[in-house]
């Protein structure tokens, strides 16, 4: 985008010519909507199972279960295709952004309603961008993360509104089209307290579905709306959505979820084990990998704990120790790409760290020996009469973390590093990971944002701070701060690729396969996508009889 007269704004189809230069195609298995084969077919009933129960139902929420079905029910000002990484419009139509990148205006298009039949107006998207940028104190609502630099919205008339940043915000449209950030809900929903927000019964948007019931945390029911007509553009038909109803449900067993599959008792599984694709294939039913753009699924130290991780040739012993194509062969499969970078294939504006992440157990050794730690008599290495041994806890929220630091802790031993593994529930480990123990220096996990400034979200120091280092490393901060401001496409890559640069030569992270989604299919399901960090949409998805 070229700088013209200060006050000026750039026309949406320049931002679109800039947005289709600055992000590169992503995604390559995910479909846009409307990616459906032969007549589609309307009406019928489609069970969604799912191996996580459907908790807090706050539209900021991560989790995998839920986020299947919100992004169902909400809306966004754009949508973000997953093949191009395009930014495309949806309750918006059109936008501009000012020379001085602090400002944009948002058209947004006529006679959209919510479920409820309150209008989509310039007036409802300036009081959910609020509640996003400032938090509700009163209502127990904390600022949203992904809206940094927030400054207010303005209503110009009652279908525009002006957004402005305190500093330039070059991955604004994403979050607009984002699930977790962007999404607009009705007045009635916005003035719940943080605890009515997490009920799903509340919500009310402006999807082409609606909440029918809900089965506590277990399950929950969407019904058609009937008057839905403003899908995003490219999908594949306008109008009401194919399917009647959608049934999702909680089945944590792997096994149960794939005979459902076989049987026609589910149409739609997610979570499916490696070992158990080939299974569904056979069985006629179809696998679909999804990428889910953003962090890669990775270790990341933490700088806060009282353990050997805080020397920094600890940290690139253990990277160098870590074999991801054995993990990718022995416990995952195809579906799950070896990475690369901190960030998942096909992420706009990715950069490349394949030199940091070779396997090189030398190396691991070398580092370990000169910085003093002895192997013992079992091999675990110790130092100052401490054993180089490190905690973790498997994380519940990826159904292959617990083979994959199995086979961490088969590797690490051979470099002379004890991993020790803790298994517990969801309710138990959400709750030691607020209370932080001394011990807790490694955390699997990562943050879904088809968008590289999901790194300032992740990395700031005054973010979500994933390193909880006591100091801070400003360096780090800048990089992540600086890629933020940069609008020309080469240079935002350059500055990226700082960032990963700094992640790895200090050894903060330590990547373990590209995070996926894998969604096992019955054969009568046609059209199935979902938006670019995986979440389903289902507006294009219909049943052959």
């Amino acid at each position: 985008m070229r700088n013209k007269r200060p006050g000026r704004l750039l026309a949406a189809g320049t931002v679109a010519i800039a947005l289709a230069t600055a992000l590169t195609a992503c995604g390559g298995s995910q479909s846009s909507p409307g990616e459906a084969a032969g007549d589609p077919v309307a009406g019928g009933t489609l069970n969604f199972y799912d191996p996580i129960e459907y908790t807090a139902w706050l539209p900021t929420n991560s989790i995998w279960s839920n986020s299947q079905v919100t992004d169902n029910l909400a809306e966004r000002l754009t949508w973000q295709d997953a093949k191009t990484g395009e930014i495309k419009p949806w309750l918006a139509k059109s936008w501009q952004i000012s020379d001085d990148k602090l400002k944009y205006t948002f058209h947004l298009r006529e006679g959209v309603t919510f479920s409820n039949g309150d209008p989509v107006d310039a007036a409802i998207v300036k009081a959910n961008y609020d509640q996003h940028g400032f938090g509700d104190a009163k209502l127990g609502i904390p600022p949203d993360r992904f809206f940094s630099d927030y400054k207010s919205t303005d209503v110009v008339d009652p279908l525009t509104v002006e957004v402005s940043f305190t500093k330039p915000n070059v991955g604004f449209l994403q979050v607009a089209s984002f699930y977790r950030a962007g999404s607009i809900l009705a007045k009635s929903f916005l003035a719940q307290d943080l605890n009515g927000q997490g009920q799903a019964k509340n919500w009310v948007g402006s999807g082409p579905f609606v909440v029918d019931s809900v089965n506590g945390t277990t399950g929950i029911t969407l019904k058609r709306r009937e008057d839905y007509n403003w899908a995003p553009e490219g999908s594949g038909h306008q109008g009401k959505a194919y399917l009647e109803k959608v049934v999702f449900k909680t089945v944590p067993e792997a096994g149960t979820r794939v005979g459902a599959l076989q049987s026609g008792e589910a149409q739609i599984a997610r979570n499916i084990a490696p070992y158990d694709e080939e299974t569904v294939t056979a069985g006629g039913g179809v696998i679909k990998a999804f990428p889910v753009q953003g962090q890669t699924n990775k270790l990341t130290f933490q700088l806060d704990s009282a353990t050997p991780v805080l020397e920094k040739d600890v940290r690139l012993a253990l990277q160098a120790a870590t074999d991801r194509q054995e993990i990718n062969k022995t416990v995952l499969s195809p579906s799950y790409p070896i990475p690369t970078s901190i960030l998942v294939q096909d992420t706009p504006n990715r950069g490349d760290a394949s030199r940091y992440l070779g396997y090189d157990l030398a190396r691991a050794n070398s580092l370990l020996d000169a910085a003093g730690w002895k192997a013992g008599s079992d091999g675990i290495r110790a130092k100052d009469g401490k054993r180089l041994a490190l905690d973790i806890w498997v994380s519940p929220y990826y159904q292959v973390s617990q083979p994959v630091l199995e086979l961490l802790q088969s590797q690490w031993r051979k470099a002379g590093v004890e991993l020790k593994l803790n298994s517990t529930s969801l309710t138990e480990y959400e709750s030691t990971q607020t209370a932080r123990p001394g011990n807790w220096s490694l955390v699997q996990g990562q943050t879904s944002r088809a968008e590289a400034d999901v790194l300032r979200t992740a990395f700031d120091s005054g973010a979500t701070n994933e390193l909880h280092a006591r100091t801070p490393d400003e360096q780090l901060n800048q990089l992540v701060r600086a890629q933020a401001f940069e609008f020309d496409p080469a240079k935002r890559t350059a500055a990226v690729q700082a960032i990963e640069d700094r992640l790895f030569s200090e050894g903060y992270v330590i990547p373990l396969y590209d995070e996926t989604q894998v969604f096992g299919l019955a054969p009568n399901v046609h059209g199935f996508s979902t938006e670019s960090t995986a979440r389903t949409w289902l507006y294009d998805t219909w049943l052959s009889k």
